[in-house]
């Protein structure tokens, strides 16, 4: 058998308290080839994840045809209770069920499907970043920073409810907010990828076309009864700025809602943190000295004063 005809999955994902349902295979030295690791019904043992960790060795593999039973797996760790996993392995099974479900749902550009997939996600992540216990670092260590917008609209969704959880929000608030998070986007769907991938500066058709991406996203989900006023303004305000420098209307301070304003600071980090195709991401001292400068003129300074005391606290530099 060979790794191409398989899944990749994370060993971080990997829980000594269950079996994930599906047989796993580890590649053979450096060849492309698999071989059989642990049987589908057996969990894996703690020596086990020692010794793959102890070699270097962060992913294992399962066949395409039990893809679901390893997202129900994802499922049951990233809301397993006290003493089940750790933190660790529940913020690793909740980015890979996120970013799994998010990618199929925007590449297939359905609506309806998207929004359902962020309503169930959210309660699931809003529950991990809301704990007692939680600590952001055991999730900043296990996020993907690429350009893809399922990616960045993950991250988001994270920095969202965790800056969210930062600032006093109740759960329930906090779970529409990582729900808006994962929605935040939704426009850039209808964008080509041609511009979105785009290794050089945009000229300025590109980037009105670009700008449409919030209205665009907004007239997708303005219909839907079942998303609130507040994450509507999520996708429709979270360019805006402070001083009127934003888009797509350019709403000032008042205007905007709060939740678009916490939205708006954790996107701007994410995107400078994070590899594009036109320029290398930002350090963490960068994006923080970024945010500084924008603070009380485009953002919120509470937001940032709040955000940034958490990256400085909790992510790597």
């Amino acid at each position: 058998m060979f790794v191409t005809d398989l899944i990749a999955i994370s060993v971080s994902t990997l829980s000594t308290s269950a079996a994930i349902g599906a047989d796993l295979y580890c590649r053979i030295d450096n060849t492309d080839r698999a071989q059989l690791f642990r049987g589908a019904n057996y969990p894996m043992a703690s020596e086990d994840l020692n010794r793959l960790k102890s070699r270097g060795v962060s992913q294992l593999y399962i066949e395409r045809e039990s893809r679901a039973e390893y997202q129900e797996y994802l499922r049951e760790v990233a809301a397993a209770g006290d003493g089940a996993v750790n933190n660790e392995q529940r913020s690793a099974a909740l980015n890979e069920v996120v970013l799994d479900v998010l990618e199929t749902s925007f590449r297939g550009k359905n609506t309806d499907d998207t929004v359902d997939a962020a309503a169930e996600l959210s309660g699931i992540a809003a529950n991990l970043v809301t704990r007692e216990d939680f600590a952001a670092g055991d999730l900043f260590r296990v996020l993907n920073h690429d350009y893809a917008t399922f990616t960045h609209s993950a991250n988001v969704a994270y920095y969202a409810g965790i800056l969210a959880t930062g600032l006093g929000y109740s759960l329930e608030d906090v779970e529409l907010i990582i729900a808006g998070g994962l929605l935040h986007d939704l426009g850039k769907l209808e964008i080509p990828d041609a511009i979105l991938t785009k290794p050089g500066r945009l000229d300025e058709d590109e980037f009105r076309i670009i700008q449409k991406h919030p209205l665009t996203g907004f007239r997708q989900v303005s219909r839907r009864t079942d998303l609130t006023a507040a994450q509507l303004m999520m996708v429709y305000q979270h360019h805006e700025r402070l001083d009127g420098g934003g888009y797509p209307v350019g709403c000032t301070d008042d205007e905007i809602h709060p939740w678009a304003k916490l939205c708006a600071v954790v996107d701007i980090y994410e995107a400078v943190t994070s590899q594009r195709p036109y320029r290398k991401p930002m350090t963490r001292v960068q994006a923080i000295e970024l945010l500084d400068r924008q603070s009380g003129e485009a953002l919120d300074p509470e937001m940032v004063k709040c955000w940034i005391s958490i990256i400085q606290t909790t992510m790597p530099a």
